[in-house]
């Protein structure tokens, strides 16, 4: 209990030092990463499984009964090197995260593009990669063979479970068709949309935003996971809160919490679960899957590599390093899945079991890459939340801050590869930023090349 009260009031005190504050009110990177991240996901459930009080299925499957502690002392110990990480390259790179991250914040929402023509072209550019979006999505929809939302709505929800791995598999098109242009892009081009709908007011924006947004709800929710939707909901909240439009206070975030809880009870029953004993247990329904199954996989990657199965070394490494050596990857969480439940692996009701980045890291190079990868993460995140602080508040820059507030969370309780080098976010980064910068360089280039004459 000391070892978890300190851990936490030290990673917390870094963490404000590193990002300006922790606030509900000013929601940014480094809150959503301890909250949801480190707290939620990950000490809480630690905390119950050192204690041996966790009743998780999961757990009950360790081999050693030491892994509880080793467990623990990883989590608690990433944490640290996490939070001590970004306040070490804000220091260095000479980042004062009070003041500035204060003046972006109190700073307006600017268009930058200074004529109507500049916005017109801004605004053409972007319909073009809408539209290519949406089809984008139609095409995947029609490239599916089974899609259980569109089951669920017909009443059909005897099988979800076996349908959301049938829309994954059962795929016959590009699939980066569907993985960047249609889950990536439209949900990010629908925040860039409504950042400028609010910013502009104007009724082109709102349709093109009303589009985007039936798009981004549909591609989302297609195979009916849970957690993408809702995550896109929040990246809308907080669109408003940056753009100025929404201020948080009490009452505002009840509401919201109780329209979420709402709509995990009504997805969790559609899946089949009943009774308020399945979603008020702690190791069981919602709160056990954020709490306690999120984490404990972590336990099983601690318990089995190294002992059971040798540290994967350089199998472990992201793929798009890998393919360059022609080299197959070896994903340590589907191991995992194969280990603990082989009979959902045969009936292909199984995924992969993902969890903390810890896990992922510790079966690639054992302690050393969970100390590796902490500090890896905290590196990048600082520099990443620096970058945007500095960038001009544009809905464009806006949108993809929001994109990363929401989505590097989401991928440090999904494994490490990914978070080492992510083609997927380069290119969404790229595409996003195509029309914007198209325009600002067709409306600085003539004033640069006189500029330039004047002075030869």
């Amino acid at each position: 209990m000391l070892v978890w009260i300190l851990t936490l009031v030290i990673g917390v005190l870094l963490l404000h030092k590193s990002s300006g504050g922790l606030s509900l009110n000013k929601p940014n990177l480094h809150l959503v990463i301890f909250g949801y991240v480190f707290l939620l996901s990950s000490l809480i459930g630690s905390l119950l499984i050192v204690l041996n009080i966790d009743n998780s299925y999961i757990i009950n499957k360790l081999l050693f009964p030491e892994s509880r502690k080793l467990g623990f002392i990883l989590v608690c110990s990433s944490f640290l090197l996490f939070s001590f990480s970004t306040w070490v390259v804000s220091r260095i790179v000479g980042f004062n995260p009070k003041v500035e991250f204060a003046q972006y914040w109190k700073s307006p929402v600017n268009e930058v593009f200074d004529s109507k023509q500049h916005k017109k072209l801004f605004f053409t550019l972007f319909t073009v990669l809408s539209t290519i979006s949406i089809l984008s999505v139609i095409y995947t929809l029609m490239h599916t063979s089974t899609i259980p939302l569109f089951s669920a709505i017909l009443g059909n929800t005897a099988d979800l479970a076996k349908g959301r791995i049938d829309a994954k598999e059962g795929y016959t098109g590009i699939v980066y068709v569907k993985n960047i242009l249609a889950i990536g892009l439209t949900p990010l081009l629908s925040i860039v949309a409504f950042a400028y709908s609010l910013k502009t007011r104007l009724w082109s924006w709102r349709v093109l935003f009303g589009l985007l947004f039936v798009a981004a709800v549909i591609i989302q929710m297609y195979n009916f996971e849970k957690a993408p939707t809702l995550f896109y909901m929040i990246m809308l909240i907080l669109t408003s809160i940056y753009v100025g439009k929404l201020r948080l206070n009490l009452r505002l975030i009840l509401l919201f919490g109780a329209v979420a809880v709402a709509y995990i009870v009504v997805m969790y029953t559609l899946l089949g679960a009943t009774g308020s004993s399945t979603f008020l247990n702690y190791s069981q329904g919602p709160i056990g899957r954020i709490i306690l199954t999120q984490i404990a996989p972590m336990y099983i990657f601690v318990d089995r590599f190294g002992e059971v199965y040798p540290y994967l070394h350089l199998y472990g490494l992201p793929d798009s390093i890998l393919q360059l050596y022609d080299v197959d990857q070896m994903r340590s969480a589907r191991v995992i899945m194969m280990d603990l439940f082989p009979e959902k692996v045969q009936e292909g009701t199984a995924g992969v079991l993902n969890t903390l980045y810890v896990g992922e890291a510790f079966a690639t190079y054992g302690a050393w890459g969970v100390m590796l990868a902490s500090v890896y993460l905290g590196v990048f995140v600082q520099l990443l939340y620096i970058l945007f602080v500095r960038l001009p508040k544009h809905p464009v820059f806006i949108s993809l801050f929001i994109f990363f507030i929401i989505n590097i969370p989401r991928a440090m309780v999904g494994g490490f590869s990914d978070l080492v080098i992510n083609p997927v976010w380069i290119v969404l980064f790229v595409l996003v930023i195509i029309p914007y910068a198209v325009v600002r360089l067709k409306e600085t280039w003539p004033s640069s090349i006189k500029k330039m004459n004047k002075s030869s």
